[in-house]
């Protein structure tokens, strides 16, 4: 009983914050932000409906507003992330672009797998780790000689998707594998694993837009693998 009169409770509260207008729902989030910080007793629910305001009803304005709020937040995860200093940007630009990530990545029904602001800023620093990841990668695969000499692999590889990943870089290789994809999503896969380098949770933070889940990612990444491994022209380059 007390179960489901917490429900309706907060049912009720729901529908009562979607008559608030944007910018009251923007200075009750500061507000109960600033009482979080402060350690003391707040309420998210001003906030989580003022992300779904801007992502499920697309609100560019709420979402300005959403940017404003949590700026300095997600400039302080881009300070720490590791790989800042190799990426030699600015905060400011991936901070931009963390926002831009999940802006283009989220709608409506990925919004509803998220239950409270904890777990949609979460994600957001997911999109900061993401975006880093990904300029520092592409940075350094431009500066890959690809027509210098490649050393031979070591008598342990025994992983076909390891001796491709080690290989990848040559510019016969890399038409002959890319030639094999079908589709957006094999591109996608391909790419990243083998040239990027990244990993599967790191593939679907950037591209979850692309794909209906990791399950479906995994799934075209097995489906590409096992094509490689037939394909005759492969076959003889790692036997070579």
């Amino acid at each position: 009983m007390i179960g489901l009169l917490q429900r309706v409770a907060r049912v009720t509260i729901s529908r009562n914050l979607r008559l608030l207008d944007v910018d009251r729902l923007a200075d009750e989030c500061a507000d109960q932000t600033a009482r979080f910080f402060n350690r003391v007793t707040h309420d998210t629910s001003y906030c989580y409906e003022l992300f779904r305001r801007a992502i499920v009803s697309r609100n560019s304005y709420a979402w300005e507003r959403i940017y404003h709020q949590y700026q300095s937040l997600v400039a302080s995860w881009v300070r720490r992330h590791s790989e800042l200093q190799t990426a030699g940007e600015e905060v400011d630009y991936f901070v931009n672009r963390a926002f831009d990530k999940m802006w283009s990545a989220m709608d409506a029904e990925k919004f509803s797998q998220f239950h409270d602001v904890a777990e949609l800023l979460r994600y957001l620093q997911m999109c900061v780790h993401s975006v880093i990841v990904d300029y520092t990668r592409s940075n350094q695969l431009k500066t890959v000689n690809l027509e210098g000499p490649v050393a031979p692999p070591p008598q342990d590889f025994l992983s076909t998707e390891r001796q491709v990943a080690d290989q990848l870089e040559r510019h016969r290789l890399w038409q002959t594998v890319a030639d094999l994809t079908q589709d957006e999503k094999e591109s996608i896969v391909l790419r990243y694993s083998f040239l990027y380098g990244l990993k599967p949770s790191e593939i679907y933070a950037s591209n979850s837009d692309r794909f209906d889940s990791m399950d479906d990612l995994y799934r075209v990444k097995r489906n590409l693998l096992n094509r490689l491994r037939r394909n005759p022209v492969l076959q003889q380059f790692l036997r070579l």
